[in-house]
């Protein structure tokens, strides 16, 4: 997808969080538009929105993403088969979030995330959403007695 494109849809993005009340910015590099929220017990967690393609009839479609959190590579990523029986069983368990990992040649990375056709976004559904995988996200790293995100 080319950067003009890319930031075209990440201003709708914007537009949608204006109108949901929700305050955020596309970073630098215009490939997300981030949006930080406060959590309980003074906790924060930043999500992500980045375009992800199009659906068959051609729909945009953009991925709402939050980090919850980083295991250093070693064996399985770090990440043990307990752990990961543990995400898959929670995506059992969520509304508007589920658990999956980035790997890259030094982390794992968990993180909680939802697609959404940007054409039909909503700033109710924007907002409802956001809340959903920032409270995901931030459970599971506060579960793992972390606040980094």
């Amino acid at each position: 997808m080319k950067i003009e494109e890319r930031l075209e849809l990440l201003k709708q993005v914007a537009n949608v969080a204006t109108l949901a009340g929700l305050k955020g910015r596309i970073d630098e590099n215009g490939k997300h538009f981030v949006m930080g929220f406060d959590m309980k017990d003074g906790r924060g967690q930043q999500v992500f929105v980045r375009p992800n393609g199009y659906s068959p009839e051609g729909a945009a479609i953009v991925t709402m993403w939050s980090p919850a959190h980083v295991f250093a590579k070693g064996l399985f990523g770090s990440i043990s088969k307990d752990q990961a029986v543990e995400l898959l069983k929670m995506n059992e368990n969520g509304f508007f979030a589920r658990y999956g990992v980035w790997v890259n040649e030094k982390e794992t990375v968990v993180i909680v995330s939802w697609d959404l056709l940007l054409s039909t976004l909503d700033p109710d559904e924007l907002r409802a959403q956001a809340y959903c995988v920032a409270y995901a996200a931030d459970a599971y790293e506060a579960k793992h007695r972390k606040d980094k995100f």
